[in-house]
């Protein structure tokens, strides 16, 4: 089988999302799959990550050197076959945060490297998506505890407020934005028109900010806070067992909130993924049809 290789890059969320892409491609092209982890061994200023796919306990192949030069430092052999028009190696950039189908008719060997943050890259293929991302690590005692507690409420309802580096760098900033407090509240009072006694669970990873700024006292709502470092995934763990979901602008919550297989599901999500407002962030295709937008500057 020809290689079909995924530069991986970002966070969890962002992994899922091109892993998805690549099991997708991968099996279109009857390729074999490989991820290259090049990213995280980089200075390329931007926060700090790490392979995070582990939590999944799949069994993922990592790209050798040699399979990544092969793209970007041919050998001998192969320069001679490119120089002739015989090589078929192809390097492919996304171009835009739209859906591309034409993805699925290039001919392997070939090097992907992108967000594609779309689930229309993997709809066809949404059960083994599923099962690939069911989480194998067991959840440390106070998120059982939780996600006890999660399965005994009628309608659970998670909240997402992703802060950090889109408040502390001005960079990140720039690019994402937060959402607004006007954003949750409106969620919030929205979800209780629609659902009899919800319960609040707020995730976040800035909960001090949460608890004075978004949590009211009459509201039935727990503060998750005890995730941190590796046991971050555990949030959105805990996230795709509510019932309905208030996500960020963020891939973490976007994953917990497409996790939850219920049919009657009521997700919430920001209407400006994006707050830089350049053409190639064309964001119409990341939310599901049924998810509903609201605005949150």
């Amino acid at each position: 089988m020809q290689p079909l290789v995924i530069k991986l890059q970002g966070g969890l969320g962002n992994q899922m999302f091109q892993y998805a892409f690549g099991l997708s491609v991968a099996k279109k092209m009857n390729a074999q799959l490989y991820l290259d982890l090049s990213f995280y061994n980089q200075n390329h200023g931007l926060t700090p990550r790490s392979y995070a796919l582990e939590v999944f306990g799949g069994q993922t192949k990592i790209a050798e050197r040699k399979i990544v030069d092969s793209f970007f430092r041919p050998g001998l052999l192969q320069r001679v076959l490119k120089k002739a028009g015989l090589d078929r190696h192809t390097l492919y950039r996304e171009k835009t945060m739209r859906f591309d189908k034409s993805v699925f008719d290039i001919t392997p060997p070939v090097y992907f490297e992108g967000f594609w943050q779309s689930e229309q890259y993997f709809n066809s293929i949404e059960n083994e998506i599923r099962s690939a991302f069911a989480f194998k690590k067991p959840l440390n005692t106070q998120s059982q505890k939780i996600a006890g507690e999660i399965a005994q409420q009628q309608h659970p309802v998670s909240i997402h407020v992703r802060r950090g580096d889109y408040v502390t760098s001005a960079s990140t900033n720039e690019l994402h934005g937060i959402c607004s407090i006007a954003y949750y509240q409106k969620a919030i009072a929205l979800i209780k028109q629609k659902v009899t006694n919800p319960t609040f669970y707020f995730f976040s990873d800035d909960a001090e900010w949460v608890a004075k700024n978004l949590i009211a006292t009459d509201d039935n709502a727990v503060l998750v806070q005890h995730n941190e470092g590796d046991d971050s995934w555990q949030d959105m763990a805990l996230m795709s067992k509510c019932r309905h979901h208030i996500i960020a602008n963020s891939s973490f919550s976007w994953w917990a909130a497409w996790l939850n297989p219920g049919s009657e599901k009521m997700v919430i999500a920001p209407a400006n993924w994006f707050a830089a407002k350049v053409s190639n962030l064309d964001t119409l295709d990341l939310i599901p049809k049924n998810w509903i937008q609201l605005p949150n500057d």
